[in-house]
């Protein structure tokens, strides 16, 4: 009887663990690719595949630390487990953000429903939408110019119960951030830019900087 009671309790605690976890089932980080552009060719005389760009690649590790602050910050913040919620592939790989146009590969990128049937058992799911724009922000200077770039962090999050009411939500701005420079020459038609942009650590900590804020609001 006594074995069966403490049975019972383990399976009522372990019951209410699961029920008390959340799930970030959407973040969506994008950012403009006018600020991570290091080296671009443009012939301004030809209108269709008239130049190519580069850009500094996110390192694994870096993403992989981008997911687990965010990972803590919720769970201080609604106070129980969350954790990113991903849907699975046929071999049961995580299908995550593909890194195209600026945006930040490999995290949870599902809809509501599709972070629903993928984590069934959580009580909290959470979107975030982190966005660094190249305007809205405080001007920056480029070879003593001032550049139309204006660096500007926006971070949006919503939590909501399993039957989609919201139950928190916050939108944050941080707009100064350390100017950039880039040099820019022309041989004839064509313009190369140089330029010394925004690198994934810098990335990394304007999120940090902007997450922290988030959750103070």
């Amino acid at each position: 009887m006594k074995n069966i009671l403490i049975l019972t309790t383990m399976l009522l605690i372990s019951s209410q663990l699961k029920a008390q976890s959340g799930s970030l089932y959407n973040f969506y980080f994008k950012v403009d690719q006018q600020l991570t552009d290091y080296f671009k060719t443009e012939d301004k005389a030809r209108s269709w595949f008239s130049g190519w760009s580069e850009s500094e690649s996110m390192p694994e590790q870096l993403i992989d630390s981008i997911k687990k602050i965010t990972e803590e910050r919720f769970t201080s913040k609604l106070g129980i487990p969350v954790k990113c919620c991903y849907r699975k592939n046929k071999k049961g790989e995580n299908i995550g953000t593909i890194g195209i146009s600026g945006i930040l590969e490999g995290l949870p990128g599902n809809t509501f429903n599709g972070g629903k049937e993928a984590c069934p058992t959580s009580t909290r799911y959470v979107s975030i939408d982190v966005q660094i724009y190249s305007s809205g922000g405080l001007s920056i200077t480029l070879v003593n110019k001032t550049s139309k770039l204006k660096p500007k962090l926006q971070i949006t999050a919503k939590v909501y119960d399993e039957n989609k009411v919201e139950i928190w939500k916050n939108q944050i701005d941080i707009k100064d951030f350390e100017k950039l420079r880039s040099v820019t020459q022309y041989y004839g038609t064509v313009e190369v830019t140089r330029s010394e942009v925004l690198n994934p650590y810098d990335l990394y900590a304007m999120y940090l900087m902007g997450i922290d804020k988030l959750m103070q609001d």
